[in-house]
């Protein structure tokens, strides 16, 4: 009889099935689970509601492990820091006492903290470690915080860098939600077979079997996503007092520029509308119903394959675009998108107008997008690799 490998799932910040979002580790846990005995390791607070979770999520096949902090209200401030720091203490005693056999450990990046404590166990442990790249840090906090972007910003974070490099070099194989990741976590120089660009993906195509139900005249064009200091959504409200007349733009989610955009939005004469939060579900079917997605991103932000490409792609939708990143622009060249430049109201607006006056455009740009999901985004066709990049480390035990 065949004996099942055990594998440590350690992702701090999944959203579970019955919470907002469409997880990625859940994702690779269940599909794990068909193969593995599977263990995820996952924080007590929800980061997405700012919630405790009062009882242990139940998912077929997968033992689940909580690990207590006090949580936090806002996603940028000393408290989360605080937060992040009495998980990963209370992570480290739950990893040197964990007493059944580990083969493989999958974990999630960032925290950084959490990869190097399993880094730093794995030669006495014996197991195998594959970091899952879905942000940079630090790198990532030098477009919101512009000082970090500088030279003196560079030479402050530069112990926080080579401490990533540190606990990057532990892995034994990598994957990563993009290449631009990929390639900033690859200090090793791993073999090719040993390293895997995997988008985030969905579980689902969303606009498969989905009548689009848009009832306006205007181009409806939508951007989802948390109101924060990597999106440029002030050029996209500026914009839309120029354009409104034949596009109609929306914003669904909520974060800790919103009251600000909101005044914005009032004085320029309340042309983009705030649909607020929505369940993970509603929110596609808002996304389904537009003509185009709007991707805003500030220019020097560190973001490429981000989670809100993903749910454009699987919605099928045309994407207009000022990210910067090279492998973002590749991948809409394809026929998907359209690019305007970053910070430039009137550039955006132009583009809008442009489209909304020839439509029959939008048509063959979807089913570039369509096509490139069903391919790049369907977790059940992406997600093998993961598979096939755990059985090649088993194999090579």
């Amino acid at each position: 009889m065949l004996i099942k490998k055990n594998i440590l799932l350690v992702a701090p910040y999944v959203t579970f099935p019955n919470e907002p979002g469409d997880n990625r580790f859940i994702s690779i846990a269940q599909l794990l689970s068909l193969e593995y005995n599977v263990t995820l390791v996952t924080s007590r607070f929800c980061h997405i509601l700012k919630q405790q979770r009062k009882n242990t999520p139940i998912i077929d096949g997968v033992n689940v492990v909580l690990i207590d902090e006090p949580g936090y209200n806002s996603n940028v401030s000393f408290s989360r820091l605080y937060s992040h720091r009495v998980f990963c203490k209370n992570f480290i005693k739950f990893f040197s006492s964990y007493s059944k056999k580990i083969d493989l450990v999958y974990s999630a990046y960032p925290l950084i903290k959490t990869n190097s404590i399993i880094g730093r166990f794995k030669k006495t442990r014996g197991y195998k470690f594959i970091i899952d790249v879905q942000d940079v840090w630090p790198e990532a906090i030098t477009g919101p915080i512009p000082i970090f972007s500088s030279l003196l910003g560079r030479i402050l974070i530069s112990p926080i860098s080579r401490y990533a490099n540190k606990t990057y070099a532990y892995a034994d194989a990598l994957v990563a939600v993009s290449k631009t990741y990929l390639d900033r976590a690859d200090v090793n120089k791993l073999p090719s077979d040993h390293k895997r660009v995997i988008f985030i993906g969905a579980n689902e195509l969303h606009y498969i079997n989905y009548n689009k139900k848009n009832n306006y005249d205007k181009l409806v064009a939508t951007y989802i996503g948390t109101m924060a200091g990597s999106y440029d959504l002030q050029t996209v409200i500026k914009a839309a007092s120029l354009c409104h007349e034949q596009v109609k733009i929306q914003f669904i989610g909520t974060g800790p520029n919103e009251n600000q955009l909101r005044t914005l939005n009032t004085q320029l004469g309340n042309h983009v509308e705030f649909l607020g939060t929505k369940n993970y579900k509603s929110a596609m079917i808002a996304l389904c119903d537009s003509d185009l997605a709007i991707n805003p991103i500030v220019a020097t932000a560190q973001q490429s394959i981000t989670n809100k490409l993903s749910d454009y792609f699987c919605c099928g939708l045309p994407i207009l675009s000022c990210q910067e990143n090279q492998e973002v622009k590749d991948l809409l060249a394809l026929g998907g998108g359209k690019n305007y430049q970053s910070g430039n109201h009137k550039d955006l607006a132009d583009q809008l107008r442009l489209i909304a006056q020839n439509k029959s455009i939008l048509y063959q740009m979807s089913e570039v997008n369509k096509s490139i999901a069903e391919e790049r985004f369907l977790r059940k066709t992406a997600y093998k690799g993961i598979l096939e990049l755990i059985d090649r480390l088993f194999r090579e035990s």
